[in-house]
């Protein structure tokens, strides 16, 4: 047993359990899994069981939705009966870690199969709720030019659809498609409100780039997105179902490719007839430091022959507010602007930006 690992294993666990999943905001917290972690972090022969995930990635997101997964897809086991979107009255915490614990060890060989070939992909629909603010500032900064999208870590594509969805900001106001069978609700936090447009950003063109893009409509692969909610946010499953009706129906265009290599070809390709704006959510902070270096040199250098804008919005730390950031790029050089800060599910957005006083 290499204890170094084991201990580095309990100490993310441990975290997880305090500062993600135990969030003091009820709506973003997840009770269950917060429990879990904290016993999982005493328990070597559990973290045993993520010895071989990529740690690149949310080990604990990744431990969690595989079990999840084996539930949802029909494994009948007490350790069930804790799952709020499994049961309409869950068993108290208090007694669920015994069963959890002989639940993962009885399938321990397809526990590791799936942490060791799927990946955290999530596709939070949620998070729009910081794009749209985003690419409206954007699309203020350029007078309402078209944009040509390209989106790196595209998942399922759900992002690439973000202006065909509906969007309330309380107080704030509303934008989007009100007819749409989505609506993303966020809540202004701060002095500041985001910029909600009136009428949304003309997009021209619009691609998404993925080394594993997610096949919407292989049933596994859709069970597996599922799986990664957390079981007490029923309302973000409800809200995928929705998602996924209106994705089938106007599937976006999603190559795969690492974009390590293929993002300069894929740039080329965009019609020069719009501006060219890049975009990603909660895709480099999970990368390895020297594909996100590759990716971000491959921009800057394409900036040199055209102009072109990347929207930021990472998470980079357990303890940090996850960032919304906008990037200009003009012949090689790069400016960065911190618009927002928001909640990792997109249930809040700080506004940050405030124009020059002049």
């Amino acid at each position: 047993m290499d204890t170094h690992l084991i201990e580095t294993l309990a100490s993310y666990f441990e975290q997880h359990g305090k500062n993600i999943y135990g969030s003091s905001a009820s709506l973003n917290s997840s009770p269950l899994y917060a429990h879990l972690s904290l016993h999982i972090a005493t328990d070597p022969a559990i973290l045993l069981l993520v010895a071989e995930a990529d740690r690149t990635t949310t080990i604990t997101n990744l431990l969690f939705g595989a079990v999840h997964f084996l539930l949802l897809n029909g494994s009948r086991h007490p350790l069930a009966e804790f799952y709020p979107d499994l049961t309409p009255n869950p068993r108290p915490l208090k007694d669920v870690y015994p069963h959890f614990r002989q639940f993962c060890l009885a399938h321990a060989d397809e526990i590791h199969h799936l942490i060791t070939t799927q990946r955290v992909q999530t596709n939070e629909v949620g998070r729009c709720s910081g794009l749209l603010p985003a690419f409206s500032f954007l699309n203020q900064q350029l007078a309402d030019q078209p944009l040509a999208l390209v989106e790196i870590g595209a998942s399922a594509g759900l992002h690439l659809l973000w202006d065909r969805y509906n969007y309330n900001y309380g107080p704030a106001g509303c934008s989007g498609n009100p007819t749409s069978p989505v609506t993303i609700s966020a809540i202004p936090q701060g002095t500041l409100y985001p910029p909600i447009p009136t009428t949304l950003p003309t997009i021209t063109y619009r691609i998404g780039l993925d080394l594993h893009p997610i096949d919407i409509h292989d049933e596994q692969a859709v069970r597996w997105l599922k799986a990664l909610i957390w079981p007490e946010h029923k309302d973000r499953t409800q809200q995928l179902d929705n998602v996924l009706q209106l994705a089938r129906y106007q599937p976006p265009k999603i190559v795969k490719g690492n974009a390590a290599v293929m993002l300069p070809r894929l740039l080329s390709q965009v019609p020069q007839n719009a501006i060219l704006c890049l975009y990603h959510s909660y895709t480099l902070n999970q990368m390895p430091k020297t594909t996100r270096e590759q990716i971000l040199q491959h921009i800057a250098d394409f900036s040199r022959q055209r102009d072109l804008y990347r929207i930021s919005q990472e998470g980079w730390s357990l303890l940090g507010k996850p960032e919304l950031e906008l990037f200009t790029y003009r012949r090689g050089t790069m400016q960065r602007s911190l618009l927002a800060y928001c909640e990792s599910h997109g249930r809040w957005i700080e506004w940050k930006y405030a124009e020059p006083q002049h």
